[in-house]
């Protein structure tokens, strides 16, 4: 399981080499899009920490205090970790497989904004819509991680039924 910063980091990249920028929401909805994929194809767990059902979505709450200070703004610097004598920049993925796996994420959704990828993560049936429902207003409820792994999971099976029938 890899530090959702890293992965952050990973997409930060690709969008400063794509010449795009990017938003704490984008963020946020992109990572949980690589692991909610991630959980789909192999049942496991792509981030060490739990996503949790927030009003406006799923958020991963070392991601959100790291980029809540650029409010809906372009984040302009890289998520970062301290020890009790530095602070370094948490460095990206190192497998290449990751790597590419994140960048076929990115090259799904990094064209829509924070705002079409939440009002994505909020349609009926999804992980976040079920654990909001089951808790209407309680901000920091953990979304279970089977039920992440489930809803990719059927989604991911769709997807290759349909490439085998086209």
């Amino acid at each position: 399981m890899l530090n959702p910063k890293s992965i952050a980091n990973y997409f930060l990249e690709l969008a400063a080499a794509s010449g795009e920028s990017i938003t704490p929401m984008k963020l946020q909805k992109l990572v949980y899009y690589a692991h909610g994929w991630y959980a789909g194809y192999t049942r496991t767990p792509l981030i060490n920490e739990t996503v949790e059902a927030w009003q406006y979505g799923p958020v991963i709450p070392s991601l959100y205090r790291e980029f809540q200070r650029f409010g809906s703004g372009e984040i302009r610097a890289k998520a970062t970790e301290s020890d009790f004598y530095r602070v370094a920049e948490v460095p990206i993925p190192a497998d290449p497989d990751i790597r590419a796996f994140l960048s076929n994420v990115w090259n799904s959704y990094s064209r829509y904004t924070g705002i079409a990828l939440s009002e994505m993560t909020h349609a009926p049936g999804t992980p976040w819509d079920m654990t909001w429902s089951e808790h209407p207003g309680l901000r920091g409820m953990d979304i279970p991680f089977q039920r992440i792994a489930q809803w990719f999971g059927e989604a991911a099976a769709k997807t290759q039924q349909q490439a085998i029938i086209s």
